[in-house]
């Protein structure tokens, strides 16, 4: 009986004399950085425009303002005081969307082409893609109760979106 009860408690101390280590265990590797889409736009978009020629479009003055979004990208705003009219400048980091079947047209910007995604008398929304980033860029006029020729905001905001891809120099 003794035996019965010596035998398995010595094999249980044999295993566990085995199994042990006089160096305490190692750590376990660090785990790798989150992966971000996050890229890190050098030009500060305030820089690509200045307030006076912004002032004369928007048709009041107006200063850029930072308007950065972490996982979008850089920004500028400048907005007039009574917020109706504006004008924005994003350069974007994510990848540049496919915008084939929901530009209403597409227009010439120097060496590149711009896509018109709205235009409806008051406000334009154009992608220029430059690559990594890419311009969006977008403007509104104040609304005066007045209809609304059918002119087209983004014919007007034009001059400055060329402005803006010289100055990036795609």
């Amino acid at each position: 009986m003794i035996t019965r009860i010596l035998v398995p408690l010595a094999a249980l101390s044999l295993l566990a004399g085995c199994s042990g280590s006089d160096q305490p265990p190692a750590a376990p590797d660090a785990p790798p950085p989150p992966a971000t889409n996050q890229v890190n736009v050098a030009t500060d978009p305030c820089t690509l425009l200045t307030d006076d020629e912004v002032s004369a479009h928007v048709g009041a003055k107006v200063s850029g303002v930072p308007d950065d979004l972490p996982t979008v990208g850089r920004g500028c705003r400048w907005e007039a005081p009574d917020g109706a009219s504006y004008v924005s400048v994003i350069l974007n980091t994510p990848a540049f969307p496919d915008v084939s079947s929901t530009a209403r047209r597409t227009v010439d910007i120097g060496a590149k082409k711009g896509s018109v995604l709205a235009d409806d008398g008051l406000y334009c929304l154009v992608y220029v893609n430059g690559g990594t980033p890419w311009l969006q860029f977008g403007s509104q006029s104040a609304d005066t109760g007045k209809p609304v020729e059918k002119t087209y905001e983004c014919d007007r905001s034009m001059p400055l979106v060329r402005k803006v891809v010289a100055n990036l120099k795609w």
